[in-house]
């Protein structure tokens, strides 16, 4: 059987992702009787056995799956100013990552906005949203404003401050700004809300290299092979 180097059909892989996605929830939240879920396991192995063949083993990114010459230049138009479209298999914000919740991050052309409710998967204590969730989603709020202002980087520093539980099952509304550039840093903050109660605010260093930042990080990965 032939892997397609091609990528894959994106509403197809999109509806997918979100039926998995509902499962996943379902699980995490299931008081389902044993043989339910041994007839589940059952069927999850079978497509998993059918889906193993075609896997792309990277490297990867959050663009796009398959890596092409142009993702390797120092400077590329971006074609797109919505965030998911941008980064459709971000962690955070991507339809095609089943793990994503997925944030949808909206952007004015100057900061970033969302809304938000999350569900039980991502639980940390009693009836919250765990606090590496909130990093995690930090990080993209912060990062992917600095990627679509053509003045972002890697995550240098992260920040956060966690000054009241953020609930899961809530309206969470987030936004990130620019507040100051240096050089090849640029300082990004952050704020997670609950009505008018602050959740959490975050600071972000972000580091542009000089080439781009796939370039960057494979030759970071050819040096640690090596």
């Amino acid at each position: 059987m032939t892997v397609s180097e091609e990528e894959p059909d994106f509403e197809a892989l999109q509806g997918a992702v979100a039926s998995v996605r509902q499962l996943m929830a379902h699980l995490r939240k299931t008081r389902a009787p044993k043989e339910l879920l041994l007839d589940l396991e059952r069927a999850v192995v079978a497509q998993n056995e059918r889906l193993a063949p075609y896997d792309y083993e990277g490297p990867y990114q959050q663009r796009r799956l398959v890596l092409t010459d142009a993702d390797m230049t120092a400077s590329h138009s971006r074609d797109t100013d919505d965030p998911a479209e941008f980064f459709p298999y971000s962690p955070v914000i991507g339809p095609l990552n089943p793990i994503a919740p997925p944030v949808s991050f909206n952007f004015d052309g100057e900061e970033m906005h969302a809304e938000h409710v999350f569900d039980a998967p991502y639980n940390g204590p009693p009836t919250a949203v765990h606090g590496g969730v909130i990093a995690l989603v930090f990080d993209e709020l912060l990062g992917t404003l600095g990627a679509l202002r053509d003045i972002g980087g890697f995550t240098g520093t992260l920040r956060i401050r966690y000054q009241a539980l953020t609930p899961i099952g809530k309206k969470i509304r987030m936004r990130s700004w620019i507040d100051r550039q240096e050089g090849r840093k640029c300082f990004i903050k952050g704020s997670m809300h609950n009505g008018e109660r602050l959740c959490a605010e975050a600071e972000g260093i972000f580091i542009r290299p000089k080439v781009s930042m796939l370039e960057h990080a494979m030759a970071s990965q050819s040096e640690s092979a090596d």
